[in-house]
C-alpha cells in the first residue's frame, strides 16, 4: 500500500507557510512533516497527524501539489530523511540584523524543498 505526498500552503502573517502532507487515511486526513519558529528565534522539526489541507481555514487554494507516493513500509525511511535535513537555524541577531548576511535567508519553504529533493534523490518517493 502506498500513500500520496504533497507540498501544501498555509496563510500565515507576513509569509505563506509550507508544509508536506502524507496522505494516509481514507478519509483524506493523514500526518503533516514541517519545520515550525521563524528566522529570529530559529526553526525545529515537527510531525503531526493533520486533517486534508484542504480542510483547514488557513490553507490556499490551488497550493496542494503532488509531489510522488511512498510506500506504507518506507514512512520510517521517509520520517528519518525528514529528520536529516538540517532546519534553519536563527538568522537574525535584532530585527533588522542578519547574523551571517554572507548566507542566504532559510525559511520553512527550503526546508521542504530540500526534504522533496531527498525523498526523491534517496527513492524513497516515487
Amino acid at each position: 500500500m502506498s500513500y500520496d505526498v504533497y507540498t501544501a500552503e498555509y496563510q500565515g502573517t507576513t509569509i505563506n507557510h509550507v508544509a508536506i502532507f502524507v496522505k494516509t487515511n481514507s478519509d483524506g486526513n493523514g500526518r503533516i512533516f514541517h519545520v515550525t519558529g521563524s528566522v529570529m528565534m530559529g526553526m525545529k522539526y515537527e510531525t503531526r497527524d493533520g486533517k486534508s489541507p484542504k480542510d483547514s481555514h488557513s490553507f490556499v487554494p490551488g497550493s496542494l501539489n503532488r509531489i510522488g507516493a511512498v510506500e506504507q513500509s518506507n514512512m520510517s525511511q521517509f520520517e528519518a530523511a525528514c529528520e536529516a535535513v538540517e532546519v534553519p537555524g536563527k538568522q537574525y541577531a535584532t530585527l533588522n540584523k542578519r547574523i551571517d548576511p554572507s548566507k542566504p535567508l532559510r525559511r520553512c519553504t527550503h526546508w521542504v524543498e530540500d526534504v522533496v529533493a531527498k525523498l526523491l534523490a534517496d527513492g524513497i518517493v516515487i
